[in-house]
């Protein structure tokens, strides 16, 4: 539970408004700044000095144990497998942890493995239409496209954003424009656009997807959400999913890199890339820990993947403890 909590409570936007005590954020599903807890401690989580690479390589050595399970039959794949299927997709959409380092590394081999001429990366970490030039170093070209360096808690994502600009593929901002989450918290759909709207309509969730997401929201915010929230929260959510689903239609052939939420079948992006382009192939891979039984990992997330790739827990502490809504 507190690895799921920790996901949806890794930064902060729309909970400013509601009297939250947080950090910036980028959804609903992913408000709070936890405690640093990956174990590295050879430079400070805000530091722009730490090589890429090293971390990338320390973190490659800590994701030997990682297994790979195809959720539809529950056996165990091998990478390569993982990779082939990949391959052949218009649209792949790869999870995370956010706060787990070694989410972020196997994530970094599979944009190796699967860049090909044409393919697009777009990012729930940067806002929609940005674009990243590689003019000068990661973290400062990352910067200019709108990255939030101490939001993200840089950096735990350089061995990802580094992969992609070392295999020279576009990346592409597909997070809400900043500023736009306060809007429709406050304008509700009024605030949509015409052709997000219309989408919002088309990729409407079914009554059992609605309950889930609002569930997760609930459990997300450490079950003290107020129910007056939820609907504006959810609103929020889903305009996240659909901003990330049209640069992905846009790109195509593209992938995501996103939080375990946004990449769900039953909820997020994927259901609606399904309403907007059925006849589209797409596999969604959610990253997950290896911190309880597989089996009973395993059939809580079937439907909500395709692939579920399982790590080693990252260390943290109880995000829940410091929660607030004033």
């Amino acid at each position: 539970m507190i690895k799921q909590v920790s996901n949806f409570l890794f930064h902060v936007n729309t909970l400013t408004t509601i009297g939250v005590d947080s950090s910036p954020c980028h959804s609903p599903l992913s408000i709070l700044t936890p405690p640093s807890r990956t174990g590295l401690s050879a430079a400070p989580i805000g530091s722009r000095w730490l090589v890429p690479a090293l971390l990338g390589l320390m973190l490659a050595m800590q994701a030997t144990h990682a297994q790979i399970i195809d959720l539809r039959s529950g056996k165990e794949i091998s990478e390569q497998m993982l990779v082939n299927r990949l391959r052949t997709q218009d649209i792949v959409l790869l999870g995370e942890l956010h706060d787990n380092a070694q989410h972020h590394a196997l994530r970094a081999q599979l944009i190796k493995q699967i860049a090909r001429d044409k393919l697009t990366v777009i990012a729930e970490h940067l806002p929609s239409g940005a674009r990243v030039k590689h003019e000068d170093g990661l973290l400062p070209d990352l910067e200019a496209a709108g990255f939030d360096a101490k939001g993200w808690q840089w950096p735990l994502h350089s061995p990802l954003f580094d992969a992609v600009r070392g295999a020279k593929l576009q990346l592409i901002g597909g997070n809400l424009p900043k500023g736009f989450s306060k809007q429709l918290y406050g304008q509700g759909e009024s605030a949509l656009s015409t052709p997000m709207a219309q989408a919002y309509k088309t990729a409407s969730l079914n009554a059992e997807a609605s309950r889930q997401l609002d569930q997760d929201l609930i459990d997300g915010h450490c079950g003290k959400l107020p129910e007056k929230y939820l609907q504006p929260m959810r609103l929020v959510q889903r305009a996240t999913d659909l901003s990330m689903a049209r640069a992905l239609l846009d790109h195509a052939p593209s992938v995501l890199l996103a939080g375990n939420g946004h990449v769900r079948k039953d909820y997020g992006v994927p259901q609606a890339l399904s309403a907007l382009a059925p006849a589209l192939k797409l596999t969604a891979v959610g990253f997950y820990e290896a911190d309880s039984p597989r089996e009973e990992l395993v059939k809580s997330l079937a439907g909500r993947y395709d692939i579920v790739w399982l790590s080693k827990p990252a260390e943290r502490s109880d995000p829940c403890e410091d929660f607030k809504i004033k």
